[in-house]
């Protein structure tokens, strides 16, 4: 099966996962990074799961999953060690148009969770279409040591120019010619050396505006709080 890939915007979404053991964990704490309300429906939570509860962080809403506690939810994560439980779940989040991913058990799920690398605001997924979780994880790693902390530091830097560079007024023809030859130009390289005075060298010339070393750790400084991860 061919799944379609959607980036989907979760931030103070509610989202549901039915139980408390390590995997639901690993689920919900992902969940949480961006942004998710998350409810859980389990008989036991694990320590850390109790720990995010009692702070706060997750809603423990039940013991047994009923299908009242889908209302509101914009997706559904099965996650307990019974097959058979998370079969329920499914069929109850199909009835109600609810997508759903069933850890493991591909034929109940109506969405599957890729590998992801993340760099700030760059996002990496990698999906075999459920065909080998194993080789997803294998390309994961190899593009973890491709894409390093840099690009989250370049791309915090990017937003902020680019913000300004539309505030000019030009037409998108322009700024798009601006944004293409800061990503072609040594930019990404002086961020990755941290090589700030030749940064807004480059900064100055492409947008043809002063720029200072003190300027590109201020925008970066920024970008950071924007983009950190809760």
């Amino acid at each position: 099966m061919a799944y379609y890939p959607i980036l989907m915007d979760l931030e103070g979404k509610r989202v549901l996962v039915v139980g408390g053991g390590g995997v639901a964990e690993r689920k919900v704490r992902t969940l949480l990074e961006f942004g998710a309300e998350v409810d859980v429906v389990s008989r036991e939570l694990s320590p850390s799961l109790e720990a995010l509860a009692a702070e706060g962080h997750v809603r423990h809403v039940g013991r047994e999953f009923e299908p009242a506690h889908l209302e509101g939810a914009v997706l559904v994560v099965a996650a307990t060690d019974d097959a058979g439980a998370n079969r329920r779940v499914s069929a109850a989040c199909r009835k109600q148009g609810v997508p759903v991913n069933a850890v493991d058990q591909p034929a109940d799920c109506t969405f599957i969770v890729p590998a992801v690398v993340r760099r700030g605001d760059l996002l990496l997924a990698v999906s075999t279409s459920g065909r080998s979780p194993a080789l997803a994880r294998a390309v994961r790693e190899e593009l973890e040591t491709r894409f390093g902390p840099e690009y989250a530091d370049f791309l915090a830097l990017m937003g902020s120019v680019r913000e300004e560079v539309i505030a000019r007024g030009e037409d998108q023809k322009a700024n798009q010619a601006v944004f293409e030859a800061l990503v072609r130009s040594g930019l990404l390289e002086a961020v990755r050396e941290k090589d700030w005075t030749s940064a807004a060298g480059i900064l100055a010339e492409v947008l043809g505006t002063t720029w200072h070393e003190a300027d590109v750790l201020s925008r970066l400084e920024n970008g950071e709080r924007r983009t950190s991860w809760r």
